[in-house]
């Protein structure tokens, strides 16, 4: 196995981990055998993280939003754990993305197992495979506990595809709010049972004690970090509705609501505008909309309607 050990200090996006002691050193591998790939972190860093046992739809969820950054020259970081941190590595590779698998044992440790194909596709497709801990060190819970700071340092945002209430991946969601990264969940439906996570970190009712998340709705939502980030606009959902007997935005709603569970008012926001409607007419019907009763907003800012 080659490996290249660096000095951590010497990366300059240590120089952003506010309040995050650095590694002494770094356990690399590329094909290049090159850490030039770190050079265009954070700038350039979407981690990607959530449960070892994610349920199809968010396996979905995932695949359409990484399909859709195909060609926005984001660099898809994760922990190279079983379930959605495998899946967004394997999907990265899938659609041209380069990726960083930051790993919580040492280099030379088979971790998870049943990865070691993923790992050699990684290599082997410009990717990075990235330790921080001595040779032979063992995944202990400790480790990953620094392996989820390395992971959203070395991002500009974080998205949370789907935690549980209990979750490592909510750890990680801790430091990307400590490191001033921007952080991203999957809206849910209320007391959803797996995205329980994902609720704490929405809610906003206890900042003091979870971070607070903005909503993900699908790659339009990563606008806030990248505003001029292309997206492949060959797979994107079309959202120009035919006209039938509920308006267009009663269609935008039910659809957004049968994705998602749940349609925040931003959702539909975003949905519309990229669909090419102005700002000034979205807020204009929608506010028809609502007066007229064919959409009802609620008090925490989702929207429903009926029709």
């Amino acid at each position: 196995m080659n490996v290249l050990r660096i000095d951590a200090c010497s990366l300059g996006v240590f120089k952003t981990f506010d309040g995050y002691r650095a590694p002494e050193f770094l356990d690399i591998q590329t094909q290049s055998m090159s850490p030039d790939l770190l050079e265009d972190l954070p700038h350039l860093g979407l981690a990607i993280v959530g449960t070892r046992h994610p349920q199809n739809r968010s396996l979905r969820i995932l695949a359409r939003t990484v399909e859709k950054l195909s060609g926005s020259g984001l660099i898809i970081i994760s922990g190279f754990a079983r379930g959605v941190d495998s899946a967004a590595h394997e999907l990265a590779l899938r659609h041209g993305l380069r990726t960083i698998a930051i790993l919580g044992c040492g280099i030379d440790v088979d971790y998870p197992k049943e990865n070691r194909r993923l790992r050699d596709q990684i290599l082997l497709e410009g990717g990075m495979i990235l330790s921080s801990f001595d040779r032979g060190s063992p995944p202990l819970p400790h480790a990953f506990h620094q392996r989820n700071g390395m992971i959203a340092g070395f991002s500009k945002a974080v998205w949370v595809v789907e935690a549980a209430g209990v979750s490592g991946t909510l750890n990680t969601a801790s430091w990307a709010q400590k490191f001033n990264r921007d952080l991203y969940a999957t809206s849910c439906f209320p007391d959803d049972p797996f995205f329980q996570g994902n609720q704490k970190i929405l809610s906003q009712s206890q900042p003091d004690r979870y971070p607070v998340a903005h909503p993900f709705f699908g790659p339009q939502s990563l606008a806030c970090t990248w505003p001029e980030m292309p997206l492949n606009r060959d797979t994107q959902t079309n959202l120009n509705f035919p006209r039938c007997e509920r308006t267009r935005l009663q269609e935008m709603v039910l659809s957004i609501q049968s994705e998602f569970g749940i349609c925040h008012g931003i959702a539909l926001m975003q949905a519309d505008l990229e669909a090419g409607t102005p700002p000034s007419t979205h807020f204009r019907e929608l506010e028809i909309e609502i007066r007229e009763g064919r959409i009802q907003k609620h008090a925490n800012g989702s929207l429903e309607t009926k029709a």
